[in-house]
């Protein structure tokens, strides 16, 4: 009897201690020079660490993903605060006349506020993303100077 209830007790502990926080939500944006995009990010709070899955709907259709890397993450005043770092980024681009696979970096900076009670973050960032891409047609790579993504998004966090 005292092992079920030893048991029961750390299954109770376990099941009530927050060991992490998870940030996801939806994105938008726009490319300069590009097509406007959407994207579903996901955020631990415990990692510096911010993934998303994008996608561009116009003619040719493009889906991709990013990791960014925050370097840090300082507050301005409260819980409004602004980030800055790097990742890597990686899209296929498929349509009638066109298909493309691109594979390069990112520099990125923003600011995020916390609104109720660190439930909602509302965020504003631009990234460079320069890379490699290969078209259709050919199998020389192509140097690329880049991307420039603008996105507002906001994350629920749970």
């Amino acid at each position: 009897m005292k092992k079920l209830f030893s048991v029961l007790a750390v299954l109770f502990v376990l099941g009530t201690v927050n060991v992490f926080a998870l940030g996801i939500g939806p994105q938008g944006g726009y490319a300069v020079k590009g097509a406007p995009s959407g994207a579903l990010t996901l955020k631990v709070d415990s990692l510096p660490c911010v993934f998303a899955i994008t996608a561009d709907f116009t003619e040719p259709i493009a889906l991709g993903v990013t990791a960014d890397w925050w370097v840090a993450n300082p507050k301005i005043e409260g819980t409004w605060g602004y980030f800055y770092g790097l990742g890597l980024a990686g899209s296929v681009t498929v349509g009638e006349n066109a298909g493309a696979i691109f594979a390069g970096g990112r520099a990125l900076i923003g600011t995020n506020i916390f609104l109720l009670n660190n439930f909602i973050e509302l965020y504003l960032q631009a990234a460079w993303q320069p890379g490699v891409s290969i078209h259709n047609g050919g199998v020389t790579p192509v140097i690329t100077k880049g991307a420039f993504p603008i996105n507002l998004g906001l994350r629920f966090w749970f």
